[in-house]
């Protein structure tokens, strides 16, 4: 299914902290007392001026392990069996016997749980990609210091430490969603909305209260190879019967939105979009209760 392009969403989004963020660095504290012992992520990055220089930023992996891991917790609210549990190997293709080079496309797709086919796995290829977030000025950041107490004796065990953390700022990034079905697009519009309305932390130390942002959406984008008017056509309604079947597709695959007005973009795609913030949640929270309804559809 992914050698076509039935429909597509490209969302554009800033992350704002709430409370002190830290996305730790895998490399070591450095021997240089000057440097934190957990610090912020960085990459080096040309700046307008022509001048190379490390910044800190928000790797697109580390957003997506949040979102993915959120999906699969209101999945399992559900049914369990619509998120595979990685951390015990209960793997969706492994537990049903299925060797991912020997099968075809469409079974793998059939037989993968809700949570793999928007986010992929070993078979299947994710229809969900999520770009670096950087910030086009400088974040405001500082040190904070702790230890580790001892549970037993009650006593300092490890410390103290220092850790970077970034209070203040902005970090624009992309989120696209391709071929997806409605159900799809308001599963992944939920986990985005919990993130946004502080239900759900990124990076390290969130039990410690750090870690709670908000998602300011500044521009979306969907592109659809057909219209009916104020639809969002996801999948399921765009691809020939034959694709349809073979993928186990819904088939009332349609969402009406308020505002939404597909213009032909040119021979072949439609487009819709917004730079409204307000409107844009909009539409994810009109999308996000149809993930429910194609969840017990299929069974």
């Amino acid at each position: 299914m992914h050698g076509r392009l039935y429909n597509e969403l490209s969302l554009e989004v800033a992350i704002l902290p709430q409370t002190p963020l830290l996305i730790k660095s895998g490399q070591k504290a450095s021997i240089d007392p000057a440097l934190p012992d957990m610090q912020f992520v960085r990459t080096r990055r040309r700046t307008p001026d022509g001048a190379v220089d490390e910044v800190v930023y928000i790797p697109g992996s580390s957003l997506r392990g949040v979102v993915r891991a959120h999906a699969e917790r209101l999945l399992r609210t559900v049914d369990e069996r619509h998120a595979c549990y990685v951390e015990a190997k209960k793997f969706c293709l492994r537990q049903k016997g299925l060797k991912e080079d020997k099968e075809s496309a469409d079974r793998l797709y059939q037989e993968s749980c809700y949570a793999c086919r928007l986010f992929g796995n070993t078979g299947v290829a994710s229809r969900v990609q999520m770009s670096d977030l950087y910030p086009p000025h400088a974040p405001l950041s500082e040190s904070r210091f702790g230890v580790a107490i001892d549970r037993i004796t009650g006593a300092v065990a490890v410390g103290p430490f220092d850790l970077e953390v970034v209070t203040d700022g902005r970090f624009e990034g992309r989120i696209v969603l391709r071929n997806f079905t409605v159900g799809q697009l308001g599963l992944l519009g939920a986990a985005l909305l919990d993130i946004a309305d502080g239900l759900v932390a990124l990076g390290h130390a969130k039990s410690r209260g750090l870690g709670r942002v908000c998602i300011e959406f500044t521009r979306a984008e969907f592109r659809q190879c057909a219209s009916q008017g104020n639809q969002l056509l996801g999948v399921g309604a765009l691809a020939p019967d034959k694709i349809r079947q073979r993928y186990a597709l819904p088939d009332s695959d349609s969402l009406t939105l308020e505002g939404y007005q597909p213009v032909r973009r040119d021979s072949l795609y439609y487009q819709a979009q917004s730079n409204n913030d307000t409107e844009i949640r909009r539409w994810l929270e009109t999308a996000a209760p149809c993930w429910v309804e194609e969840v017990q559809r299929a069974g």
